[in-house]
């Protein structure tokens, strides 16, 4: 191998390692890139989940749920009503209706709410609860 043989071939692998080092270069910043975006992602993930969780939370009762707690209502002032009255009593009715709107005003009051119709989709199962194990002795 002569001299200029080996200057040449000192030469390509030069421009060879200056290639290799401006792709690893270019590589470094690609590397560095990915992991800032990862980190934008979980960041955004985290808000979205937030926000998400914000809507779920203030979404009201749908009409089938809001129709399910007006049925658990009727059941539970007419058994109400049957332990303490006859059917066939003229008083029957009006303590049905009497049961009913205690049983409505003290939901209201429960999840502090105008309407019931107003009451949080998360809160179903508790106003449901509510209705079930009412008794108006606790509030009197």
């Amino acid at each position: 191998m002569t001299l200029v043989n080996t200057n040449e071939l000192l030469v390509a692998v030069g421009q060879q390692l200056q290639i290799t080092e401006q792709q690893g270069a270019a590589l470094r910043m690609m590397f560095e890139g990915l992991g800032l975006i990862r980190t934008e992602i979980i960041e955004h993930k985290e808000e979205v989940q937030m926000m998400l969780q914000e809507v779920r939370d203030s979404v009201t009762l749908t009409d089938a749920e809001c129709y399910q707690i007006q049925q658990a209502v009727k059941l539970k002032t007419n058994e109400l009503t049957k332990h303490r009255y006859k059917e066939s009593d003229l008083k029957f009715n009006q303590m049905v209706g009497k049961y009913r709107r205690l049983i409505w005003s003290k939901m209201k009051e429960r999840f502090e709410v105008a309407k019931y119709s107003h009451i949080r989709r998360i809160d179903f199962a508790d106003a449901i609860e509510f209705v079930q194990f009412f008794q108006p002795e606790d509030y009197i």
